[in-house]
């Protein structure tokens, strides 16, 4: 997942403080399984801000959108990046502040825009269980079914069901795969999301389906002594 701190970031990323070893992907995060889940890692710092990009910044943690809006129209730029290499909308999204996020899309913001770790905001609100910022986000576009990592992913890793059943209906897929073949429903398993898995079962997620190592769903619950959710895969086998 990513790599903010998944049980922080995921929270923002797995995007928690899951610190997945080797997983691929960007987000902060929770506690991926060792080998295959996505999870946020430390983002490495980069040169500080200055002037109105530094001002747009500070401006979107005190979550003061009309504050936001004056650094825009000084010059700071909608897409302007932080030096994590975070750009502005997903900064936003990830402090859940809609308005800001708002101010941000109607200067032009580009919705599906990722950062160096492959997360949009999207991705982050889905981490983070923003209903409200993740159909915000869809209805401005946000793509859900992008290569690799996804919302999906991310929405079911940290058990937010809701989030994990509107992004279905939006179409979301539910056996899409990860870089390394991980699941949604293998990511519902290894954090015991019982609620997320009936929701992926629902929808057509598959049981059978592999990771690149040839592990299950119910094997990443198995190897976590996840009782309840072995319970609910186990009678799919």
């Amino acid at each position: 997942m990513n790599r903010y701190t998944l049980f922080a970031r995921p929270a923002v990323a797995v995007a928690t403080a899951l610190a997945l070893t080797s997983l691929p992907s960007p987000v902060a995060a929770q506690k991926p399984p060792a080998t295959s889940t996505p999870a946020p890692v430390a983002a490495t710092k980069g040169a500080p801000l200055s002037g109105v990009t530094a001002d747009l910044f500070q401006m979107i943690d005190l979550e003061r959108a009309s504050e936001v809006r004056a650094a825009l129209l000084r010059g700071a730029k909608p897409d302007a990046t932080d030096d994590r290499g975070d750009h502005a909308l997903l900064v936003a999204a990830r402090s859940g502040s809609l308005p800001v996020v708002q101010v941000l899309m109607d200067a032009g913001a580009k919705v599906n825009l990722r950062n160096k770790w492959g997360d949009t905001a999207l991705m982050v609100a889905a981490l983070n269980g923003q209903e409200g910022m993740v159909r915000y986000l869809r209805n401005r576009g946000a793509d859900i079914n992008n290569a690799g990592w996804s919302a999906l992913h991310y929405a079911a890793v940290n058990g937010h069901a809701n989030v994990v059943r509107y992004l279905l209906d939006q179409g979301g897929n539910p056996v899409a795969v990860s870089p390394n073949g991980v699941t949604p429903l293998m990511m519902a398993a290894r954090e015991n999301k019982t609620e997320v898995l009936k929701v992926l079962l629902e929808y057509g997620a598959d049981p059978a389906q592999k990771n690149d190592k040839g592990e299950t769903a119910y094997d990443w619950a198995v190897r976590e002594e996840h009782t309840a959710a072995i319970e609910v895969l186990k009678k799919l086998r």
